[in-house]
Protein backbone atom coordinates (compact mmCIF):
# COMPACT_ATOMS: atom_id res chain seq x y z
CA UNK A 1 0.00 0.00 0.00
CA UNK A 2 2.83 2.40 0.84
CA UNK A 3 4.40 1.76 -2.57
CA UNK A 4 1.04 2.42 -4.27
CA UNK A 5 0.65 5.74 -2.38
CA UNK A 6 4.20 6.74 -3.33
CA UNK A 7 3.58 6.04 -7.03
CA UNK A 8 0.34 8.02 -6.98
CA UNK A 9 2.02 10.96 -5.25
CA UNK A 10 4.87 10.85 -7.76
CA UNK A 11 2.43 10.90 -10.64
CA UNK A 12 0.53 13.84 -9.13
CA UNK A 13 3.79 15.72 -8.68
CA UNK A 14 4.81 15.03 -12.26
CA UNK A 15 1.44 16.15 -13.57
CA UNK A 16 1.57 19.39 -11.58
CA UNK A 17 5.03 20.16 -12.90
CA UNK A 18 4.03 19.43 -16.49
CA UNK A 19 0.85 21.47 -16.18
CA UNK A 20 2.46 24.57 -14.74
CA UNK A 21 3.46 25.78 -18.16
CA UNK A 22 0.52 26.39 -20.42
CA UNK A 23 0.80 26.32 -24.18
CA UNK A 24 2.95 29.27 -25.26
CA UNK A 25 0.98 32.33 -26.30
CA UNK A 26 0.47 32.38 -30.03
CA UNK A 27 -0.66 35.50 -31.85
CA UNK A 28 -3.52 34.87 -34.21
CA UNK A 29 -2.14 36.23 -37.51
CA UNK A 30 -5.66 37.26 -38.52
CA UNK A 31 -5.72 39.71 -35.61
CA UNK A 32 -2.17 41.02 -35.92
CA UNK A 33 -1.62 44.72 -36.59
CA UNK A 34 0.93 47.48 -36.13
CA UNK A 35 3.64 45.85 -38.20
CA UNK A 36 6.76 47.96 -37.76
CA UNK A 37 9.13 46.29 -40.23
CA UNK A 38 9.40 43.84 -43.11
CA UNK A 39 10.83 41.45 -40.53
CA UNK A 40 7.56 41.66 -38.55
CA UNK A 41 5.55 40.89 -41.68
CA UNK A 42 7.74 37.93 -42.60
CA UNK A 43 7.55 36.59 -39.03
CA UNK A 44 3.76 36.80 -39.05
CA UNK A 45 3.53 35.25 -42.51
CA UNK A 46 5.91 32.42 -41.62
CA UNK A 47 3.87 31.60 -38.51
CA UNK A 48 0.58 31.75 -40.41
CA UNK A 49 1.93 29.24 -42.91
CA UNK A 50 3.45 27.13 -40.17
CA UNK A 51 0.09 26.80 -38.40
CA UNK A 52 -2.41 26.72 -41.25
CA UNK A 53 -0.88 25.36 -44.48
CA UNK A 54 -2.66 22.07 -45.07
CA UNK A 55 -0.03 20.41 -47.28
CA UNK A 56 2.90 20.06 -44.88
CA UNK A 57 2.59 16.27 -45.05
CA UNK A 58 3.26 16.30 -48.81
CA UNK A 59 4.83 19.66 -49.73
CA UNK A 60 8.60 19.21 -50.11
CA UNK A 61 9.36 22.76 -48.89
CA UNK A 62 11.60 22.78 -45.79
CA UNK A 63 9.74 25.47 -43.86
CA UNK A 64 12.25 25.64 -41.01
CA UNK A 65 15.03 26.22 -43.52
CA UNK A 66 12.93 28.98 -45.11
CA UNK A 67 12.91 30.75 -41.74
CA UNK A 68 16.61 30.23 -41.15
CA UNK A 69 17.53 31.44 -44.64
CA UNK A 70 15.13 34.34 -45.07
CA UNK A 71 14.47 35.85 -41.63
CA UNK A 72 17.98 37.40 -41.45
CA UNK A 73 17.48 38.87 -44.93
CA UNK A 74 14.14 40.45 -43.97
CA UNK A 75 15.74 41.78 -40.77
CA UNK A 76 17.96 44.00 -42.91
CA UNK A 77 15.12 45.61 -44.91
CA UNK A 78 13.29 48.82 -44.06
CA UNK A 79 9.95 50.31 -45.00
CA UNK A 80 10.00 53.20 -47.46
CA UNK A 81 13.32 52.32 -49.09
CA UNK A 82 12.89 51.62 -52.81
CA UNK A 83 15.77 49.15 -53.02
CA UNK A 84 14.50 47.29 -49.97
CA UNK A 85 10.96 47.14 -51.36
CA UNK A 86 12.29 45.63 -54.59
CA UNK A 87 14.26 43.09 -52.58
CA UNK A 88 11.12 42.16 -50.62
CA UNK A 89 9.40 41.28 -53.89
CA UNK A 90 12.31 39.04 -54.87
CA UNK A 91 12.38 37.30 -51.49
CA UNK A 92 8.63 36.58 -51.35
CA UNK A 93 8.78 35.29 -54.92
CA UNK A 94 11.49 32.86 -53.86
CA UNK A 95 9.68 31.83 -50.67
CA UNK A 96 6.35 31.08 -52.39
CA UNK A 97 7.43 29.77 -55.79
CA UNK A 98 7.80 26.11 -54.79
CA UNK A 99 4.56 25.72 -52.83
CA UNK A 100 2.29 23.03 -54.25
CA UNK A 101 -1.05 24.63 -53.28
CA UNK A 102 -2.45 25.73 -56.64
CA UNK A 103 -5.15 27.87 -55.10
CA UNK A 104 -2.48 29.79 -53.25
CA UNK A 105 -2.05 33.56 -53.50
CA UNK A 106 -0.10 35.85 -51.18
CA UNK A 107 -1.05 39.52 -51.47
CA UNK A 108 1.06 42.19 -49.77
CA UNK A 109 -0.85 45.35 -48.88
CA UNK A 110 -0.10 49.04 -48.94
CA UNK A 111 -0.91 51.05 -45.79
CA UNK A 112 -4.26 52.07 -47.34
CA UNK A 113 -5.22 48.41 -47.84
CA UNK A 114 -4.68 48.30 -51.60
CA UNK A 115 -2.61 45.49 -53.08
CA UNK A 116 1.11 46.13 -53.34
CA UNK A 117 2.05 42.82 -54.97
CA UNK A 118 0.69 39.31 -55.51
CA UNK A 119 2.54 36.01 -55.56
CA UNK A 120 0.79 33.02 -57.16
CA UNK A 121 2.92 29.85 -57.50
CA UNK A 122 0.35 28.22 -59.81
CA UNK A 123 0.99 30.71 -62.61
CA UNK A 124 4.70 30.02 -62.73
CA UNK A 125 4.29 26.24 -62.65
CA UNK A 126 1.52 26.10 -65.25
CA UNK A 127 3.37 28.47 -67.58
CA UNK A 128 6.31 26.07 -67.60
CA UNK A 129 4.27 23.18 -69.05
CA UNK A 130 5.10 22.37 -72.64
CA UNK A 131 1.41 22.35 -73.57
CA UNK A 132 0.62 25.71 -71.96
CA UNK A 133 -1.97 27.86 -73.73
CA UNK A 134 -4.14 30.82 -72.86
CA UNK A 135 -7.46 30.42 -71.07
CA UNK A 136 -10.30 29.41 -73.36
CA UNK A 137 -12.79 32.18 -72.72
CA UNK A 138 -16.50 31.35 -72.44
CA UNK A 139 -17.38 33.30 -75.58
CA UNK A 140 -14.72 31.59 -77.69
CA UNK A 141 -15.95 28.09 -76.81
CA UNK A 142 -19.57 29.16 -77.17
CA UNK A 143 -18.94 30.47 -80.68
CA UNK A 144 -17.64 27.05 -81.77
CA UNK A 145 -20.92 25.51 -80.61
CA UNK A 146 -22.91 28.21 -82.38
CA UNK A 147 -21.14 27.22 -85.59
CA UNK A 148 -22.15 23.59 -84.97
CA UNK A 149 -25.77 24.62 -84.48
CA UNK A 150 -25.75 26.66 -87.68
CA UNK A 151 -24.42 23.68 -89.62
CA UNK A 152 -27.15 21.43 -88.23
CA UNK A 153 -24.69 19.08 -86.56
CA UNK A 154 -25.79 20.30 -83.11
CA UNK A 155 -29.48 20.55 -82.21
CA UNK A 156 -31.77 21.43 -79.31
CA UNK A 157 -29.33 24.02 -78.01
CA UNK A 158 -30.34 26.00 -74.92
CA UNK A 159 -28.13 28.58 -73.17
CA UNK A 160 -28.24 31.01 -70.26
CA UNK A 161 -26.22 33.82 -68.69
CA UNK A 162 -26.27 34.47 -64.96
CA UNK A 163 -24.31 36.99 -62.87
CA UNK A 164 -23.16 35.27 -59.70
CA UNK A 165 -22.54 37.21 -56.50
CA UNK A 166 -19.14 35.56 -56.03
CA UNK A 167 -18.22 33.59 -59.14
CA UNK A 168 -18.61 36.23 -61.85
CA UNK A 169 -20.72 35.54 -64.91
CA UNK A 170 -21.93 32.01 -65.55
CA UNK A 171 -22.40 30.98 -69.19
CA UNK A 172 -24.07 27.59 -69.36
CA UNK A 173 -25.48 25.71 -72.32
CA UNK A 174 -26.51 22.24 -73.41
CA UNK A 175 -27.18 20.66 -76.78
CA UNK A 176 -27.36 17.39 -78.69
CA UNK A 177 -24.47 16.42 -80.96
CA UNK A 178 -25.38 14.34 -84.02
CA UNK A 179 -28.64 13.29 -82.33
CA UNK A 180 -26.79 10.92 -79.97
CA UNK A 181 -24.41 12.78 -77.61
CA UNK A 182 -25.58 15.14 -74.87
CA UNK A 183 -23.20 18.04 -74.23
CA UNK A 184 -23.15 20.33 -71.17
CA UNK A 185 -20.75 23.24 -70.86
CA UNK A 186 -20.33 25.86 -68.12
CA UNK A 187 -17.43 28.11 -67.11
CA UNK A 188 -18.00 28.45 -63.34
CA UNK A 189 -19.78 26.39 -60.70
CA UNK A 190 -22.62 28.79 -59.92
CA UNK A 191 -25.51 26.69 -61.20
CA UNK A 192 -27.00 25.90 -57.80
CA UNK A 193 -26.83 29.57 -56.84
CA UNK A 194 -28.67 30.56 -60.03
CA UNK A 195 -31.37 27.96 -59.50
CA UNK A 196 -31.73 28.94 -55.85
CA UNK A 197 -32.42 32.44 -57.13
CA UNK A 198 -35.08 31.01 -59.44
CA UNK A 199 -33.26 31.92 -62.63
CA UNK A 200 -35.61 30.39 -65.18
CA UNK A 201 -33.10 30.35 -68.04
CA UNK A 202 -30.52 28.38 -66.06
CA UNK A 203 -33.27 26.06 -64.85
CA UNK A 204 -34.25 25.46 -68.46
CA UNK A 205 -30.67 24.53 -69.41
CA UNK A 206 -30.46 21.93 -66.64
CA UNK A 207 -33.95 20.62 -67.36
CA UNK A 208 -33.09 20.31 -71.06
CA UNK A 209 -29.78 18.56 -70.27
CA UNK A 210 -31.53 15.97 -68.11
CA UNK A 211 -34.41 15.57 -70.55
CA UNK A 212 -32.01 14.95 -73.43
CA UNK A 213 -30.29 12.24 -71.40
CA UNK A 214 -33.58 10.63 -70.52
CA UNK A 215 -35.36 10.94 -73.86
CA UNK A 216 -32.73 10.70 -76.64
CA UNK A 217 -33.49 7.32 -78.26
CA UNK A 218 -29.98 6.49 -79.48
CA UNK A 219 -28.02 8.00 -76.61
CA UNK A 220 -24.35 7.11 -76.97
CA UNK A 221 -22.65 9.47 -74.55
CA UNK A 222 -22.60 12.49 -72.28
CA UNK A 223 -19.88 15.16 -72.33
CA UNK A 224 -19.44 17.47 -69.34
CA UNK A 225 -17.11 20.23 -70.52
CA UNK A 226 -15.29 22.10 -67.74
CA UNK A 227 -12.34 23.36 -69.76
CA UNK A 228 -10.97 26.65 -68.36
CA UNK A 229 -13.57 26.40 -65.60
CA UNK A 230 -12.47 28.33 -62.52
CA UNK A 231 -14.46 26.31 -59.98
CA UNK A 232 -17.06 27.38 -57.46
CA UNK A 233 -19.75 25.67 -55.40
CA UNK A 234 -19.72 21.96 -54.56
CA UNK A 235 -23.52 21.75 -54.61
CA UNK A 236 -23.57 22.04 -58.41
CA UNK A 237 -22.75 18.32 -58.76
CA UNK A 238 -26.16 17.64 -57.22
CA UNK A 239 -27.68 19.07 -60.39
CA UNK A 240 -25.66 17.66 -63.28
CA UNK A 241 -23.90 14.54 -61.93
CA UNK A 242 -25.95 13.12 -59.10
CA UNK A 243 -29.03 12.44 -61.30
CA UNK A 244 -26.88 10.08 -63.39
CA UNK A 245 -26.02 7.78 -60.47
CA UNK A 246 -27.75 4.62 -59.27
CA UNK A 247 -25.08 3.65 -56.73
CA UNK A 248 -23.01 5.72 -54.25
CA UNK A 249 -19.91 7.10 -55.94
CA UNK A 250 -16.72 7.28 -53.87
CA UNK A 251 -14.08 9.35 -55.67
CA UNK A 252 -11.56 10.55 -53.09
CA UNK A 253 -10.86 11.68 -49.54
CA UNK A 254 -9.96 14.91 -47.79
CA UNK A 255 -8.64 16.06 -44.45
CA UNK A 256 -8.27 19.43 -42.76
CA UNK A 257 -5.84 21.01 -40.32
CA UNK A 258 -7.11 20.51 -36.78
CA UNK A 259 -4.62 22.42 -34.62
CA UNK A 260 -1.47 24.48 -34.69
CA UNK A 261 0.90 21.57 -35.23
CA UNK A 262 2.06 21.21 -38.80
CA UNK A 263 0.77 17.66 -38.97
CA UNK A 264 -2.38 18.09 -36.88
CA UNK A 265 -5.16 16.84 -39.15
CA UNK A 266 -8.70 15.56 -38.97
CA UNK A 267 -9.22 11.94 -40.13
CA UNK A 268 -9.60 11.37 -43.87
CA UNK A 269 -13.21 11.97 -44.86
CA UNK A 270 -14.64 10.21 -47.92
CA UNK A 271 -15.78 12.23 -50.91
CA UNK A 272 -18.94 10.44 -51.91
CA UNK A 273 -21.96 11.35 -54.00
CA UNK A 274 -25.12 9.43 -53.15
CA UNK A 275 -27.75 8.71 -55.79
CA UNK A 276 -31.16 10.30 -55.66
CA UNK A 277 -34.10 8.13 -54.59
CA UNK A 278 -35.47 6.31 -57.61
CA UNK A 279 -38.81 8.10 -57.42
CA UNK A 280 -37.08 11.52 -57.53
CA UNK A 281 -34.56 10.81 -60.28
CA UNK A 282 -35.13 12.85 -63.45
CA UNK A 283 -33.08 10.24 -65.35
CA UNK A 284 -34.48 6.75 -64.93
CA UNK A 285 -33.01 5.05 -67.98
CA UNK A 286 -30.07 2.66 -67.68
CA UNK A 287 -26.84 4.57 -68.36
CA UNK A 288 -24.43 1.72 -67.66
CA UNK A 289 -23.54 1.41 -71.37
CA UNK A 290 -23.51 5.16 -72.02
CA UNK A 291 -20.04 6.76 -72.02
CA UNK A 292 -19.66 9.73 -69.69
CA UNK A 293 -16.77 12.05 -70.53
CA UNK A 294 -15.22 14.80 -68.46
CA UNK A 295 -13.53 17.24 -70.86
CA UNK A 296 -10.78 19.29 -69.16
CA UNK A 297 -7.75 21.44 -69.90
CA UNK A 298 -4.83 22.83 -67.90
CA UNK A 299 -6.97 25.77 -66.73
CA UNK A 300 -9.63 23.49 -65.20
CA UNK A 301 -9.27 24.00 -61.47
CA UNK A 302 -10.95 23.31 -58.14
CA UNK A 303 -14.49 21.98 -58.66
CA UNK A 304 -13.69 21.42 -62.35
CA UNK A 305 -10.97 19.00 -61.23
CA UNK A 306 -13.16 17.40 -58.56
CA UNK A 307 -15.77 16.75 -61.24
CA UNK A 308 -13.12 15.04 -63.36
CA UNK A 309 -12.13 12.94 -60.34
CA UNK A 310 -15.75 11.92 -59.86
CA UNK A 311 -16.29 11.03 -63.53
CA UNK A 312 -13.02 9.07 -63.55
CA UNK A 313 -14.32 6.95 -60.65
CA UNK A 314 -17.49 6.02 -62.55
CA UNK A 315 -17.42 2.58 -64.27
CA UNK A 316 -18.35 4.22 -67.58
CA UNK A 317 -16.45 7.49 -66.99
CA UNK A 318 -13.44 8.80 -68.90
CA UNK A 319 -11.40 11.99 -68.59
CA UNK A 320 -10.20 13.53 -71.86
CA UNK A 321 -8.04 16.61 -72.45
CA UNK A 322 -5.01 17.97 -70.62
CA UNK A 323 -3.53 17.54 -67.16
CA UNK A 324 -5.49 20.02 -65.07
CA UNK A 325 -4.32 22.96 -62.97
CA UNK A 326 -3.68 21.05 -59.75
CA UNK A 327 -5.77 23.01 -57.24
CA UNK A 328 -8.08 20.31 -55.90
CA UNK A 329 -8.63 21.12 -52.24
CA UNK A 330 -11.83 22.76 -50.94
CA UNK A 331 -11.73 26.28 -49.45
CA UNK A 332 -13.90 27.09 -46.46
CA UNK A 333 -12.16 30.17 -45.00
CA UNK A 334 -12.50 28.80 -41.48
CA UNK A 335 -9.15 29.74 -39.94
CA UNK A 336 -10.63 30.52 -36.53
CA UNK A 337 -12.00 26.98 -36.20
CA UNK A 338 -9.28 24.83 -37.76
CA UNK A 339 -6.14 26.96 -37.97
CA UNK A 340 -6.46 26.46 -41.71
CA UNK A 341 -7.33 28.56 -44.72
CA UNK A 342 -7.21 32.25 -45.56
CA UNK A 343 -5.37 34.68 -43.29
CA UNK A 344 -6.18 38.35 -43.84
CA UNK A 345 -4.72 41.21 -41.79
CA UNK A 346 -3.54 44.77 -42.40
CA UNK A 347 -0.21 43.72 -43.96
CA UNK A 348 -1.08 40.76 -46.18
CA UNK A 349 -3.71 38.29 -47.30
CA UNK A 350 -2.71 34.64 -47.60
CA UNK A 351 -5.32 32.79 -49.65
CA UNK A 352 -4.80 29.06 -49.27
CA UNK A 353 -6.65 25.77 -49.44
CA UNK A 354 -8.49 24.62 -46.32
CA UNK A 355 -8.52 20.85 -46.97
CA UNK A 356 -6.15 18.52 -48.80
CA UNK A 357 -7.46 15.78 -51.04
CA UNK A 358 -6.28 12.41 -52.25
CA UNK A 359 -7.53 10.31 -55.14
CA UNK A 360 -8.73 6.74 -54.85
CA UNK A 361 -5.17 5.55 -55.43
CA UNK A 362 -4.21 7.22 -52.14
CA UNK A 363 -2.04 9.87 -53.80
CA UNK A 364 -2.29 13.64 -53.50
CA UNK A 365 -2.22 15.39 -56.87
CA UNK A 366 -2.19 18.95 -55.54
CA UNK A 367 0.17 20.98 -57.73
CA UNK A 368 0.08 18.21 -60.33
CA UNK A 369 -3.50 18.02 -61.55
CA UNK A 370 -5.88 15.32 -62.72
CA UNK A 371 -4.14 13.20 -65.34
CA UNK A 372 -6.53 12.47 -68.23
CA UNK A 373 -7.24 8.93 -69.38
CA UNK A 374 -6.86 10.18 -72.95
CA UNK A 375 -4.51 13.12 -73.38
CA UNK A 376 -5.63 15.53 -76.08
CA UNK A 377 -3.79 18.81 -76.26
CA UNK A 378 -5.30 22.08 -77.37
CA UNK A 379 -4.49 22.91 -80.99
CA UNK A 380 -4.68 26.67 -81.43
CA UNK A 381 -4.21 26.60 -85.21
CA UNK A 382 -7.11 24.19 -85.69
CA UNK A 383 -9.27 25.99 -83.14
CA UNK A 384 -8.91 29.26 -85.04
CA UNK A 385 -10.28 27.41 -88.08
CA UNK A 386 -13.35 26.43 -86.04
CA UNK A 387 -12.15 22.89 -85.29
CA UNK A 388 -12.28 22.10 -81.57
CA UNK A 389 -9.94 19.08 -81.61
CA UNK A 390 -10.45 18.29 -77.91
CA UNK A 391 -14.22 18.15 -78.26
CA UNK A 392 -13.85 16.12 -81.45
CA UNK A 393 -11.65 13.62 -79.61
CA UNK A 394 -14.35 13.20 -76.98
CA UNK A 395 -16.94 12.63 -79.71
CA UNK A 396 -14.67 10.08 -81.41
CA UNK A 397 -14.16 8.19 -78.16
CA UNK A 398 -17.89 8.01 -77.51
CA UNK A 399 -18.51 6.71 -81.03
CA UNK A 400 -15.66 4.17 -81.14
CA UNK A 401 -14.84 3.36 -77.54
CA UNK A 402 -11.21 4.21 -78.16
Amino acid sequence: MKRYIFVVLALIALMSVSCRKEYPEVYNPVEQSNFESWSDIFESYWNAMNYSYVFWDVDPTDWDKVYADYKPQFDELEFGVAEDSARVMELFTEVTSGLIDHHYTLSLKNPDGSVLARFTPRIEEMSSRDYYHAVLTPDVLYNVCVTGVESGRYTQAVSALYSSSNMGQLLIYTLLIEESIVYLRFNVFAIFEAMSCKDEKVEKVIDTYLSLIEDTPDLKGIIIDTRSNTGGYLLDVELFLKPLLTEPLLFGYSHTKAGMGRLDYTPWTPWQISPMPQEDRPVKRDLSNVAIVSLVDLHSISMAEMTAMAVSAMPNGTVIGERTAGGQGPLNNNYEMYYAGTVDNEAYEMYTTTSASIHLDGKCYEGIGVIPDIETLYDDEEFLKGNDTQLERAIEFIKTGK
